[in-house]
């Protein structure tokens, strides 16, 4: 939708923000551009259209969908990579994919008002003492002789040491911060390469309202990590929920949530695919790729037609491995291409749903922070998940676990305010709320791998997180057979 947005607003001779496109929709943006475009607008900024919105009275209720029958959600196709050629694999490509994450993440962080950042190298020619703000990509972190930390930043400027004392505190602790973060630092100016920090800061979430556009009670279903054409995949217990959702063996009161499930959310690995991690052969029911995907088509196709579908892919999806992840190709999954109600998206993906922003992300980079920060551990996902928020970023570090694309544009940094991010791959289901925020990690429909259970992991398996999309609370229906 987005993009045919854009297409129009550029016939139109108008240059919009990507602000701009969460406030139009099928309904109304081809009124609202018409008239820019008659008021000879060229850059239009979130405020005209509001404003048009506001006056004209085209925020009417053919333009917000409403009733227990009634889907109101719009994809937002400029935030997902798929179909898009940005890279032609060069240096200069990985230059561009820094120097967008940069700017980004820039742009956030000058928006506080504790910041007033200015470009690192006139702020080394300040004199001595001088208190200063900047913001920079993190280089090198090193700990001095002293035992404070060494950190050097650089911008599109310049670069510079700071001097991080352990005894201060900080916004961010200094051991939180890692290589190609992005981040404000209030500094005093010692030298022209050496500053002191007097405090560290993340561009993290606003504390803003949720709003959401669901007048009666609606579900959104999350699931995820399926791993179809693994021995270990739990195909009984996943149809039991394909029943459950088609309202077979459920209750009365389980019949008034189903009848109000209007979304399902599938967070990547649809299929177990192949060579994914060591002995993975030995695993697998199914070894052709494609049979595998026909065996998940098989089960999605019992989804309802009433039901929006969202799928994203995984690390064990057959789409490149490094991120971001374009959409699985319609070759794997021609009859759900068919369906008007399945819609196949890239990770990470972002999805308005009843007035709520959804960042859909698989989550390989999830790997890469364990470890790396203090009291992060496998069984709580969510808390992973809050450390990417905070940063604002899902590629916090180059170089590590998992591998990036070079493109123009970085489709990792999170550039808008999610009220819910999920996230599967750990296959351990989890939840909190960081601010305003909902993080859901997925439950799995696998049992536990040789490979998991030498790393000591135990999965959770089986298990249907419902969201409710008016009073956001969240509920789980289990579908675990603990008796086999």
């Amino acid at each position: 939708m987005d993009s045919k947005i854009v297409c129009y607003a550029q016939e139109k001779n108008l240059i919009i923000s990507e602000d701009c496109l969460r406030l139009l929709n099928q309904n109304n943006y081809q009124r609202v551009l018409d008239k820019l475009a008659m008021e000879k607008k060229v850059f239009v900024c979130r405020d005209d259209i509001k404003k048009i919105l506001v006056t004209t009275n085209w925020l009417s209720e053919q333009d917000k969908p409403r009733g227990n029958g009634e889907k109101n959600f719009r994809i937002m196709d400029a935030y997902d990579v798929t179909g898009k050629t940005l890279s032609q694999g060069s240096v200069e490509d990985f230059l561009s994919l820094f120097l967008d994450k940069y700017s980004a993440i820039y742009d956030i962080l000058k928006r506080r008002e504790n910041l007033k950042p200015i470009p690192i190298d006139e702020a080394k020619k300040l004199g001595k003492n001088t208190e200063v703000d900047i913001v920079g990509m993190v280089f090198e972190k090193r700990v001095t002789k002293q035992g404070n930390i060494l950190i050097t930043v650089d911008d599109p400027t310049g670069r510079v040491n700071v001097v991080v004392t352990d005894s201060k505190n900080y916004e961010v602790n200094p051991k939180d911060v890692l290589l190609d973060n992005v981040i404000g630092i209030k500094c005093s100016v010692l030298s022209r390469e050496l500053f002191i920090a007097k405090d560290i800061m993340f561009a993290d979430l606003p504390y803003e309202k949720l709003v959401t556009t669901a007048e009666n009670d609606c579900y959104a279903a999350l699931i995820g990590d399926l791993h179809v054409g693994s021995k270990l995949f739990r195909e009984e217990e996943f149809n039991d929920f394909l029943d459950w959702l088609n309202g077979m063996n459920a209750s009365q009161e389980d019949l008034e949530i189903i009848s109000k499930i209007k979304y399902l959310i599938i967070a990547g690995d649809l299929v177990d695919g192949i060579g994914i991690y060591p002995k993975q052969y030995n695993e697998l029911a199914i070894t052709d790729i494609f049979e595998q995907y026909r065996c998940f088509e098989e089960l999605a196709l019992k989804i309802p037609d009433n039901i929006e579908v969202f799928l994203i892919p995984g690390n064990h999806d057959a789409v490149r491995l490094s991120e971001p992840q374009p959409a699985i190709a319609e070759k794997f999954l021609p009859n759900i291409y068919k369906k008007k109600n399945m819609h196949v998206l890239g990770s990470p993906s972002w999805v308005e749903i009843e007035g709520l922003l959804f960042l859909l992300y698989h989550g390989a980079t999830l790997h890469g922070i364990f470890g790396k920060i203090n009291d992060l551990k496998m069984d709580k996902p969510d808390l992973a998940q809050k450390e990417l928020l905070i940063r604002r970023d899902l590629m916090p570090e180059f170089g590590g676990k998992q591998t990036f694309v070079p493109i123009e544009r970085n489709f990792m940094v999170i550039r808008e305010t999610p009220a819910v991010f999920v996230c599967g791959h750990i296959h351990h289901h989890a939840y909190s709320r960081y601010k305003q925020c909902h993080l859901i990690s997925t439950s799995c429909w696998q049992s536990m791998t040789a490979y998991q259970e030498e790393l000591g992991h135990t999965p959770t398996v089986s298990k249907a997180i419902l969201f409710n999309l008016k009073d956001q609370s969240l509920h789980i229906k289990d579908f675990e057979r603990k008796n086999e």
